[in-house]
């Protein structure tokens, strides 16, 4: 099984008792990080804590504070966290622009809590002040004097001796963070492996409008790493469902079929470390822009089509000949042909994913009776939207 690792640096209150900790991405026995991207190793935190380690055994009872870039605070997957124990903390280098300030609003509004990161002082930064409720700044007295006018709490960071304790206790400081205090921890457990071709044929079998919950039951039961990430899906506040569950049939009925699938289709890309990260996008982006064009060409059951364009990258998944991974597959023959000869419906449709992946633009449009523009809307949301997904769940290393 896959070690999982996540460490965390406790913030400390006036009274010196623990208020909360920041979670810090680590990839090795050794207390530093080691990555090039930021999302990424936020939704790998995110990921690892509630998913495989538990937030309790994490953090107890205390705040979570977790780094959040750009890309993954303007995504929809925030609201899924828990807002009485997550605190996004957002990146310095981040873009203090109209539309995240209408970001940050809206989670305010939603109740949950924000912290700044490493403060600046500038006209802009002074506007994103009105949606949070934590600064996290070192020791400067004229941003302290100046954010003190804020109703904000203060959180002292990098306190390395004594004496910065003191002199922040007398600038007014909130919270304090350091390594006079603790250096970061790190909270260690273990990933079970998942199977992928037990992953395939679920994804098969969700795609399938006659199956039957037996059916299910039998395809999750028989691999023990699939149940196990299901029932730790369905508890985790990811799902935010928090429903204890008496079986794999309770199981199925509460996450619901379509969240099952993605579900499913994200194990499918989990612990894919040896193959490049476009690989899992150009899967997730197929298949959801197969999706939605058929659902624009008003093509009846738009999932076949999406399960088309998923399996699309199996090849390069697994180093195999797609035709020999086919021959495994329960598939429908006009599924078949689809992935292996572009032909019919699901075929057309896949060639005009694949034909604007490349740039050309001619075959894309040839492909299906859509204009140029409304496919590239598609490709866009597909991109936005398996971008999202793959990050949240950090290429589904899920539960």
């Amino acid at each position: 099984m896959d070690r999982v690792l996540v460490s965390r640096q406790p913030i400390y209150g006036a009274d010196m008792a623990v208020f909360g900790y920041e979670l810090l991405f680590r990839d090795s026995e050794i207390d530093r990080a080691s990555f090039s991207d930021g999302d990424q190793a936020t939704a790998e935190v995110i990921l690892n804590t509630f998913m495989d380690i538990g937030l309790e055994q994490v953090v107890g009872q205390d705040l979570a504070f977790i780094n959040f870039g750009r890309n993954l605070i303007m995504a929809n997957y925030c609201e899924s966290l828990p807002r009485e124990r997550v605190v996004f903390e957002l990146l310095e280098n981040i873009e203090p622009d109209e539309s995240l300030l209408k970001r940050l609003r809206q989670l305010k509004n939603a109740g949950y809590r924000i912290a700044l990161d490493d403060f600046v002082c500038a006209d802009a930064f002074y506007r994103l002040l009105e949606t949070v409720q934590f600064v996290k700044l070192q020791t400067i007295e004229r941003s302290v004097a100046t954010l003190k006018k804020f109703p904000l709490q203060l959180i002292a960071e990098k306190v390395e001796t004594r004496e910065q304790l003191r002199l922040c206790q007398d600038l007014g400081f909130d919270y304090f963070q350091g390594y006079f205090f603790c250096r970061p921890q790190l909270v260690a457990s273990r990933r079970l492996p998942v199977n992928r071709l037990s992953a395939i044929r679920l994804i098969t079998k969700l795609n399938n409008p006659d199956i039957k919950m037996k059916e299910l039951e039998e395809a999750l039961s028989q691999d023990v790493s699939l149940s196990y990430k299901l029932l730790r899906y369905v508890n985790s506040a990811v799902c935010g469902l928090n429903h204890e569950v008496e079986s794999i049939r309770h199981a199925v009925v509460l996450v619901g079929l379509e969240r099952m699938r993605i579900w499913a289709s994200l194990i499918l890309f989990s612990g894919l470390d040896d193959k490049p990260r476009d690989v899992i996008v150009t899967g997730a982006v197929r298949a959801r822009m197969c999706e939605k064009l058929a659902e624009s060409l008003k093509m009846e059951r738009p999932d076949r089509f999406f399960l088309v364009g998923l399996f699309s990258v199996l090849d390069a998944i697994f180093d195999r000949p797609l035709e020999e991974i086919v021959k495994t597959l329960p598939l429908a023959p006009e599924a078949a042909d689809g992935l292996l000869r572009h032909e019919g419906q699901l075929g057309s449709v896949l060639r005009c994913s694949m034909a604007f992946e490349r740039k050309d633009w001619r075959e894309a449009q040839n492909s299906v009776p859509l204009n140029l523009e409304t496919i590239a809307q598609i490709y866009q949301q597909a991109m936005t939207w398996s971008l999202r997904s793959l990050s949240a769940f950090s290429e589904a290393r899920s539960a």
